[in-house]
């Protein structure tokens, strides 16, 4: 008898779950596919661009911010870093805003951060990042994705 009570209370919680709009119901689009290169590092030859991030944010009633950074192995002569607004279209990524290009000289890191970015509910956001150094007469550059964020009603 306390079985079949436990399963039913467990069923009731699940039902009221479930009728609770969640991020997942709220979604305009199929979500993205899987970003096989999230976490993936920089090309292993480059000598001085060591690691590049992006993140992103709901700050609420439709903002986001993103931040990023770049991070080289030693002082290079200038260390750069782009943050890109991304939007899943339910087939593709589309770029919703370019932030401006942030250099650092004589420099091992940079970051930047872009507050106030609108954002519409129930889509999918990412953030592509665009890393790079120069050292002398060696350039380096790469990209990486942050976490995708569904931005909830």
């Amino acid at each position: 008898m306390r079985a079949l009570a436990a399963k039913t209370v467990i069923m009731a919680v699940l039902a009221i779950a479930l009728a609770i709009p969640g991020q997942a119901m709220a979604a305009k689009t199929p979500p993205p596919p899987e970003v096989g290169i999230l976490f993936t590092r920089f090309d292993p030859n480059h000598k001085y661009l060591e690691n590049g991030n992006a993140y992103i944010s709901y700050s609420g009633e439709g903002k986001a911010s993103t931040w990023g950074e770049t991070i080289a192995t030693r002082r290079v002569n200038t260390v750069g870093l782009q943050l890109v607004l991304q939007r899943w279209t339910g087939s593709e990524w589309i770029d919703v805003y370019t932030g401006d290009k942030t250099e650092m000289s004589n420099s091992s890191r940079t970051n930047t951060t872009i507050d106030n970015l609108s954002v519409s509910s129930g889509y999918y956001y990412r953030v592509k990042s665009f890393h790079w150094i120069t050292y002398g007469s060696t350039n380096e550059d790469g990209s990486r994705y942050s976490s995708v964020l569904l931005i909830p009603d």
